[in-house]
């Protein structure tokens, strides 16, 4: 074991701060367990901080979460006069506890605060900071990871997750700060307060703003049928709400719509997943469903699956959003300046739909973040941006993905679908036969500890140089918004892979892109790309 991590480790062991439960944790770890503990200190990465729970510097815990609470609170105070923040936390276990314990942090520091009593969506948290009129806004949540994990997510004052040059700030306060052992304000102080219910009402009308024709919604959403899981996270809150406010019968999936931390029929909670879905299969085929709607835990993203015949078809993030793309441009007025956004592992058929109907693609790094920026440059022009690992953002004050107003939006298209005497199936192959048949596949390769980010490096710095392909835009070498750690690789006109390490979690991503004349052609060559360069890059 490297002196640092071992130095680091017996400062938190023989410090002050430790409640005597974490010290016998400390005391009870493996070598190896304390090499992956303390090996680094966690990272703000995708607007935050994301990791396993557990004690150490590499771990999310109450001593890591106040630390950066305390740097937030240095850099709002910098920076406002009078700053205030709402927050909000999901249903994983210890969310409401470091929820709580970030506010009377803040609070210490003179911030006010308003707390959510209740889970509340990642979404909800994003409006709060517009409705509530606050400086700022953090989420207690890990998305869609596994029951481990935890996260500290923050949002700037337009109700966006921050970016540059807020994150980098924020970044260097917490770096002031040396020690854990941090002061918090008790619970009875001017400055604690909580989000009043109020806020409720506010938020589903805000939603509403995303439909085009309310009176397909009021002629046919009763010939709708739904079947919607919320995998044990934060949906379950309003989803069911919405559909029983339109008239659309649905059923739940019981299991996996309790509240449940440890996500027990859910074990890895992301929509992209399709044996996530197996249970939502069996209640949909009960009701005979059009449709499976599922929202990740903290209901920022949503999953699609439709009937097809006698089985349930899942559609990917690319597909759900080309199809509300052209369901928004066949009944939008686009005018001059109109624009979407995409990120740049987002399929290229946007920029096929949207040039048909004279709308421009403005390219995005990954991140619904950078899709509201995008998006807060130009409101009056913007229509609709996404990214293909299922989030949508619309242009109402919301100002990240949200699975509310996707989930209301795709009612819509089921509604105008059903007027027309159309199916899902129907759509893509008109869709399809507009503008070409195209395919999409991504795969995630994860890599564990100290020696799986070497090997991530590794792994791009072969492919920066590899004979794969002749023709590759390396995205470091940019001078623009778009420098990122990125490879684009061209094997022809019609097919290109993009590979990046996350940003969030220790696994490589690959993005496989696809184009021919035929449904067929277009799965055959994805299948023999994707499998192929995954099978090079496992050998590594």
């Amino acid at each position: 074991m490297k002196r640092e991590i071992l130095d680091k480790y017996n400062e938190w062991l023989n410090s002050g701060f430790l409640t005597n439960e974490d010290r016998e944790t400390l005391l009870d770890m493996s070598t190896e367990e304390i090499n992956d503990a303390f090996y680094k200190d966690l990272e703000f990465g995708t607007a935050g901080i994301r990791g396993i729970m557990g004690i150490g510097t590499n771990r999310i815990n109450i001593y890591n979460i106040k630390k950066v609470t305390l740097g937030l609170s240095n850099y709002l105070n910098k920076n406002y006069s009078n700053p205030s923040v709402v927050i909000g936390y999901d249903t994983r276990n210890n969310s409401r506890e470091y929820a709580f314990k970030t506010a009377l942090v803040l609070n210490k520091q003179g911030i006010k605060t308003y707390i959510f009593k209740d889970i509340t969506s990642t979404p909800m948290v994003s409006f709060a900071v517009k409705y509530l009129n606050t400086t700022s806004g953090i989420v207690i949540t890990s998305s869609h990871n596994s029951k481990e994990y935890n996260g500290y997510k923050v949002y700037n004052e337009f109700g966006s997750q921050i970016v540059s040059p807020m994150d980098k700030e924020i970044i260097d306060e917490i770096s002031k700060i040396k020690t854990y052992d941090i002061e918090e304000e008790t619970i009875n102080n001017i400055y604690f307060n909580y989000v009043d219910g109020s806020i409720d009402d506010a938020f589903l009308k805000e939603n509403e703003k995303v439909l085009i024709n309310k009176s397909l919604i009021k002629n046919f959403s009763n010939k709708i049928k739904v079947t919607y899981t919320s995998f044990h996270g934060t949906g379950i809150r309003v989803i069911p709400f919405m559909l029983e406010k339109y008239g659309i019968r649905y059923n739940l999936v019981n299991e996996q719509c309790k509240i449940d931390p440890n996500f027990t029929y859910a074990p890895n909670p992301n929509p992209e997943y399709e044996y996530n879905f197996d249970l939502a299969k069996k209640y949909a085929k009960e009701l005979n469903s059009d449709v499976i709607i599922s929202t990740d835990p903290d209901a920022d993203r949503i999953g699609i699956l439709y009937k097809i015949n006698d089985t349930y078809k899942m559609l990917d993030g690319n597909m759900i959003g080309c199809i509300m793309l052209y369901y928004l441009l066949n009944n939008k007025k686009i005018i001059n300046n109109n624009y979407v956004v995409r990120s740049i592992v987002t399929s290229n058929l946007v920029d096929k739909i949207s040039n048909y109907y004279n709308a421009e693609v403005k390219e995005v790094l990954t991140g619904c973040k950078n899709i509201a920026v995008e998006k807060n440059l130009d409101k009056d022009n913007y229509l609709f941006g996404f990214e293909e690992s299922l989030g949508y953002v619309f242009n109402i004050d919301v100002n990240d993905k949200n699975s509310f107003s996707s989930c209301l939006f795709f009612i819509e298209i089921l509604c105008y679908l059903k007027s027309n005497g159309m199916t899902i199936e129907d759509y893509i192959e008109e869709l399809f036969d507009k503008f070409g048949y195209y395919e999409t596949k991504t795969v995630s390769i994860n890599f564990e500890g100290e020696d799986g980010f070497i090997k991530m490096k590794n792994i791009m710095n072969f492919l920066r140089t590899s004979n794969i392909s002749n023709n590759r835009i390396d995205y470091l070498n940019r001078n623009d918004k778009l420098k990122t750690d990125a490879l684009k690789l061209i094997i022809n006109d019609n097919e290109y892979f993009m590979v990046r390490p996350s940003g969030t979690e220790s696994k490589i991503k690959l993005y496989f892109f696809v184009r021919s004349n035929s449904k067929e052609k277009s799965i055959e060559r994805i299948n023999s790309m994707s499998s192929m360069i995954v099978n090079l890059i496992k050998e590594i």
